[in-house]
């Protein structure tokens, strides 16, 4: 009977604690209500003019804060370029010079043949008509793959490159074919004949497999391997070479 008492004795004062710490947070939320009403009363509320902050957008100076040391936003270059526009765009204009492709790049127009296709490099290509930093990078890169373009019209190859930009820009190229990396088909490893775009994975396969059960001291001894045809012939002998004995003499 008496741990019954002491039992409820707890009850009792575990709730009265519970009340006590709800009341005193009752009272904490309604003195911060009532200071905050008071200081309202006080100080005026805030007023928005909502005309007035969409008249100011209006007349914010875009255009010209995206890049003040740009030439190519400042309107003493470009006097048709309104200040109230988003971004300029001088591209656009039907004589201006500028690329497309790049943004607000000035371009320059090459003479023709005037431009090694095997020396030039990504940033020279990107300041070309037709060429951006995308096309560029991927004729920098499937040039690299190659070893080298022993003709102009390899440009077509590239993805991206379609016939009116070719059009556009062959006339600017000349090759050098003393630049091309060529492939020792007597040496290397499948691995490496196989990433050229030419040779790929069948073609690295067929000549490892001929060369196994055939000595081959010369180019020409390739041709005859089983499958090899004139076309296959004409775009493989560009980039690849023999290394015989006599070479290392």
């Amino acid at each position: 009977m008496k741990s019954f008492d002491i039992k409820n004795n707890t009850d009792s004062l575990s709730r009265r604690d519970d009340a006590f710490h709800l009341t005193s947070i009752v009272i904490v939320i309604l003195l911060s209500l009532l200071a905050w009403g008071v200081e309202s009363m006080r100080s005026p509320s805030p007023r928005v003019d909502v005309s007035e902050f969409l008249e100011l957008l209006n007349t914010w100076p875009v255009g010209n804060r995206l890049n003040a040391s740009s030439p190519a936003l400042s309107n003493e270059t470009h006097p048709n370029v309104s200040s109230t526009s988003s971004y300029a765009r001088p591209y656009s204009k039907p004589k201006g010079s500028y690329n497309s492709n790049t943004l607000y790049a000035p371009v320059v127009t090459p003479e023709p043949l005037s431009i090694n296709i095997n020396d030039v490099d990504s940033i020279s290509l990107e300041r070309l008509p037709v060429f951006g930093p995308v096309l560029s990078g991927r004729t920098v890169k499937y040039r690299n793959l190659l070893g080298g373009f022993v003709d102009v019209r390899q440009l077509q190859e590239v993805y991206g490159f379609n016939d009116e930009s070719y059009q556009t820009v062959s006339g600017w190229f000349k090759v050098d074919p003393e630049n091309v990396v060529q492939i020792c088909i007597d040496t290397a490893s499948w691995s490496q004949m196989r990433k050229h775009p030419y040779i790929g994975f069948e073609g690295a396969r067929m000549i490892e497999r001929y060369r196994r059960h055939h000595e081959i001291n010369q180019l020409e001894d390739l041709r005859e391997m089983p499958l090899m045809n004139d076309s296959t012939w004409k775009v493989w002998s560009p980039y690849i070479k023999v290394v015989t004995i006599n070479d290392h003499l």
